[in-house]
């Protein structure tokens, strides 16, 4: 029960950072590249803050490969949502960070039944679903794009978590590495912050992707890397239903036939083998 709340928890901050970006972005106020700053600086402050709580004299260790794929999911995934609704940005993530971590779990010859296969492909097909060209729906194949560089970003370091022994330490320490990689860009192109842009910045950060982070690290020792992947394919409709509540984003056809697929993906890779 336990890791069934945590996972959930996992999953709604997940979802709660698209909503949040899209947000921050949609009246103009606020950039991309400003917005993924404040974020990763409000989340390696936020959690070193009770890092030092407890050990004072504690210092992050700097390992590459966590740091740059976390900064290339931020960086990719603030830009994409400048021109992308919140529904369609998170099928088209957490789609391609499947296709990402079955692929590294292949690698490693990690065990995957033919039921999380079909599962996969199903899933993966509602993301092809959004690339097709329609008079109703209008394709943002660039923004898709950096979504899928996202896609890869996040996998990536989905898939280093499997080894996390301390993830309140290792997040906090991947967090403030991430620093300098987001900061050249957002040197190099500052384009400017609201209030409220500043506001849902400082939140993503310290909430939904501090914590957030920090939850899927502790439970991602517990799941295998396949499994892992197909959980993230819920996030898409919880962000889909508050794009439509909370933000008046049209529920395109298209969107939704992508969902049900996704959807139907997650549960057929639920089948175990008798």
């Amino acid at each position: 029960m336990r890791l069934f709340i945590l996972t959930f928890l996992a999953l709604l901050a997940f979802a709660a950072n698209s909503i949040l970006n899209r947000w921050a972005l949609l009246d103009g106020a606020t950039g991309p590249m400003t917005f993924a700053f404040v974020r990763v600086l409000s989340g390696a402050i936020f959690l070193w803050l009770i890092v030092a709580v407890n050990d004072h004299k504690w210092r992050p260790k700097f390992h590459i490969f966590p740091s740059v794929s976390l900064s290339i999911y931020i960086i990719c995934f603030s830009i994409a949502y400048l021109n992308l609704g919140i529904g369609i940005g998170a099928v088209v993530l957490f789609g391609a960070v499947q296709f990402t971590m079955f692929g590294l779990a292949a690698l490693t010859s990690e065990e995957i039944t033919l039921w999380r296969i079909l599962g996969a492909i199903i899933s993966f097909s509602g993301v092809c679903v959004l690339f097709l060209p329609t008079e109703t729906f209008e394709i943002k194949i660039n923004e898709m794009l950096i979504m899928i560089l996202a896609a890869a970003g996040w996998g990536v370091y989905s898939f280093l978590g499997k080894n996390a022994k301390e993830p309140l330490l290792e997040t906090t320490q991947n967090l403030i590495w991430a620093i300098p990689f987001v900061s050249i860009f957002f040197f190099i192109s500052p384009d400017g912050i609201g209030v409220k842009g500043l506001i849902l910045a400082i939140l993503s950060g310290a909430i939904t992707s501090g914590l957030g982070y920090v939850i899927w690290y502790s439970i991602l020792p517990f799941l295998k890397t396949s499994f892992a992947a197909i959980l993230q394919l819920s996030v898409p409709l919880m962000a889909a239903i508050a794009g439509v509540l909370f933000f008046s984003e049209e529920m395109t056809m298209e969107l939704v036939f992508a969902t049900i697929l996704v959807i139907l993906g997650t549960f057929v890779s639920l089948i175990k083998r008798q």
